[in-house]
């Protein structure tokens, strides 16, 4: 299990990279009539209709609704993790959520005590995902050293009741990525940061 503990804690150690852009500036999540098929790879043609976040090391956001869902896909390269981070606020509540798909996937609330889980492992709520794929051991006869995909990518579908409004507040973090030797963690908008909603960015889910 030392590996999932590795991959888990890998936005905890690697290097950070801020991504330009303007917190102020509301994004238009452009919509589909496709619903997204949660199999790992933005690159179908559900995704064509996305809004698309580029961001360095060949990362791509792709964000996109229909009526009862907001979609996302972060993508990376062929070595890459691409683990992701989704923050949301809700509007009437206040309250931030945090969705955390590496290899394994989960929901948090942030508390006067820090980042506290919402439910129970994998019991999720109004939300789904691909997570990082197990890939077998490093020694199967002894049953130890699991190993994990690389080059998928990572998907989440919320329920769009499951937050308050047609605009929501959020911060996207992408780490697992390869870039310039080491590894990189990328988020959206720039300068970021996940306990402080004041440097988020606003997405309309557009008509």
């Amino acid at each position: 299990m030392q590996n999932t503990f590795k991959l888990l804690l890998l936005g905890a150690t690697l290097s950070f990279v801020a991504v330009e852009a303007n917190a102020s500036k509301t994004i238009a999540i452009n919509p589909t009539s496709k619903a997204a098929l949660l199999d790992g790879r933005c690159g179908n043609d559900e995704w064509d209709a996305a809004t698309k976040i580029e961001l360095p090391a060949q990362v791509v956001i792709h964000l996109m609704h229909d009526k009862d869902y907001f979609y996302i896909c972060t993508s990376g390269k062929a070595e890459d993790y691409t683990v992701l981070d989704l923050y949301i606020e809700h509007a009437e509540t206040r309250r931030l959520h945090k969705f955390h798909l590496s290899a394994s996937m989960g929901e948090a609330v942030l508390t006067e005590e820090g980042w506290n889980n919402e439910s129970g492992p994998w019991n999720l709520i109004d939300y789904a995902g691909f997570w990082v794929p197990y890939s077998g051991l490093e020694d199967v006869e002894n049953r130890t050293g699991p190993k994990f995909a690389k080059g998928t990518h990572r998907q989440v579908q919320v329920l769009r009741k499951k937050f308050a409004g047609n605009t929501w507040n959020m911060m996207i973090g992408v780490s697992g990525i390869r870039h310039d030797g080491e590894g990189a963690e990328f988020v959206y908008p720039a300068k970021a940061v996940g306990d402080d909603k004041s440097t988020w960015a606003k997405f309309s889910f557009s008509k």
